[in-house]
């Protein structure tokens, strides 16, 4: 007996749009678009959003996009058992920003720009992920104020260089008891653990994509040295770099022709 994998979670209905027709989706599964350029709305099930640019629509089953002057649109339909049971709890159609997820944009891009070479082990693994992640997350983030705002893009844009909470709230020019008060309001995490994540990430990427030594990734991700690397991997993934690496590579969860490609227009 087989095992089809792409039954529990699976991509398909894969976009990259550039126009001014309204894009509409009448099939099921997980609607994910990336606003890559420009703004535009979204009706799902009479629902509408106002979508911005760096922002990810989601919703389950029918949505129509109208694109905004300019707008640039990627994105695909997340299938299968998992998004069955994921759809049923949320439901209702959302805006994130991000916040829980400074990699999920690049992901996206990722997967539309490389589609056509991915295997179906690391398009569903990467499907499930994404869903794990979703779960993780507040919809209300979307609405966090313009200094949690701020702040995320910090953390995302200068990971490798942020020395601490006490220089984030500097460079915001807040006291680092609001900084904590409001990134936790808004987010249900601190500044220092969302950090943390973000060089994590980071690493994984590296680790996965690149035959760096462990101590120049450390140094490249906001790291002292390898040593506190692999203490705070350990402790936010529950295994060593290596021992990370060795999994993903052996599952084929990244293929090899994979590369880091990122749109820098998103992140300007």
């Amino acid at each position: 007996m087989s095992f089809d994998i792409r039954k529990y979670c699976h991509i398909g209905n894969v976009v990259s749009y550039k126009g001014k027709e309204p894009l509409k989706y009448e099939g099921n599964g997980l609607n994910l678009f990336l606003v890559v350029k420009g703004s535009c709305s979204a009706d799902s099930h009479g629902t509408m959003l106002e979508v911005k640019k760096e922002e990810i629509v989601c919703c389950d089953g029918q949505i129509t996009i109208y694109p905004g002057e300019n707008c640039e649109i990627r994105g695909f339909t997340i299938t299968g058992i998992i998004r069955e049971k994921y759809s049923k709890e949320v439901g209702t159609a959302f805006i994130t920003s991000g916040i829980f997820a400074p990699f999920l944009p690049q992901q996206i891009l990722q997967v539309v720009s490389n589609f056509d070479s991915l295997s179906d082990i690391y398009i569903s693994n990467i499907s499930f992920e994404i869903i794990n992640t979703l779960s993780h997350g507040d919809k209300k983030a979307v609405i966090a104020s313009q200094v949690i705002i701020d702040a995320v893009r910090l953390i995302k844009e200068n990971y490798a260089n942020v020395y601490g909470v006490e220089e984030l709230a500097a460079t915001l020019k807040i006291s680092k008891s609001h900084l904590v008060r409001e990134f936790f309001k808004h987010t249900g995490t601190t500044p220092g653990k969302y950090l943390t994540s973000v060089r994590i990430d980071a690493v994984k990427q590296l680790l996965t994509q690149t035959s760096l030594p462990l101590n120049t990734i450390a140094l490249q991700t906001g790291f002292s040295g390898d040593n506190y690397l692999c203490k705070a991997f350990k402790k936010v993934t529950g295994e060593t770099p290596m021992a990370y690496k060795s999994r993903v590579i052996s599952s084929q969860y990244l293929p090899n022709q994979l590369t880091l490609t990122v749109d820098p227009d998103v992140y300007t």
